[in-house]
């Protein structure tokens, strides 16, 4: 009878540890002081933040926590847009005013965000980062100048895409299966680097950005979704077939937007 109550027991604890351990998400907290921890993140509780590290567990107050990145993309750059308010930014380029409020659920963890107008549940899968403070280390960045190549003369008919933004409405209804003419121009710069440059194409130095919409298409191309379907390449493509039905959605292929400059200006017919 004591050996099954001890295999028993046995099963129970191992059957405990396999659910902490699908109950987190690889991601990096930038520490007010400017440390950064990486491992699994588990849960925010009274204790903090615990985050697995190298198979020991790790508790940080929560006060002590400036950024949240589940995808490592934040740079310098990102404190040029970040008033001081909490903010979620979104892996499509969106953002949503507030703060992390609780972790739960398991991979991809389910995030708690306080809003104003009240709590709204996000997956971790689509959340880039979220930002709470400026850590001490770093310095105010200058808001980056558009330099003379991606400067982009407003044409008139055309709908502009910011570089710096996410998805774009155009505002037009299309049928799947309609003939769709594009006539894009303009340059956009997707870093601080001003030679980081791309036309509707795409990168003029041939990168990928890895967590872009579209992964496989060059950083900063032109793209385009129809409501919430899949996105699809444009670029210089003149024409194209509508792959579904709705409102046409426009962007720039890119994993970051804060530090983008400039726009194109498309013309859709």
């Amino acid at each position: 009878m004591l050996k099954r109550t001890m295999l028993s027991a046995g099963f129970v604890a191992a059957l405990m540890v396999t659910g902490v351990a699908t109950a987190q998400d690889s991601a990096t907290l930038t520490l007010r002081s400017g440390e950064k921890v990486s491992g699994q993140l588990v849960d925010l509780g009274g204790v903090g933040y615990t985050i697995r590290v190298g198979g020991s567990e790790r508790q940080i107050p929560q006060r002590d926590v400036a950024v949240v990145d589940f995808t490592g993309g934040l740079n310098d750059a990102d404190w040029t847009t970040f008033t001081g308010s909490p903010i979620v930014v979104l892996r499509n380029g969106q953002t949503v005013n507030g703060s992390l409020d609780d972790i739960g659920g398991t991979s991809p963890l389910r995030l708690t965000i306080n809003t104003g107008s009240g709590t709204r549940d996000l997956s971790s899968n689509e959340v880039a980062r979220i930002i709470m403070a400026k850590p001490d280390n770093v310095a105010a960045a200058p808001a980056v100048a558009a330099p003379s190549v991606v400067a982009t003369t407003p044409v008139s008919g055309a709908i502009t895409v910011a570089a710096n933004q996410g998805w774009v409405s155009t505002g037009i209804s299309v049928r799947k299966g309609q003939r769709l003419s594009f006539t894009t121009s303009g340059n956009v710069q997707l870093s601080g680097d001003t030679n980081d440059v791309a036309n509707a194409d795409g990168s003029k130095n041939a990168r990928y950005a890895p967590n872009a919409q579209m992964r496989n298409v060059l950083a900063g191309a032109l793209i385009g979704k129809i409501g919430n379907g899949q996105p699809f390449a444009i670029g210089n493509q003149p024409v194209l077939v509508a792959p579904g039905t709705g409102v046409l959605m426009l962007s720039v292929n890119d994993d970051s937007f804060g530090d983008n400059v400039g726009n194109f200006q498309v013309i859709v017919r």
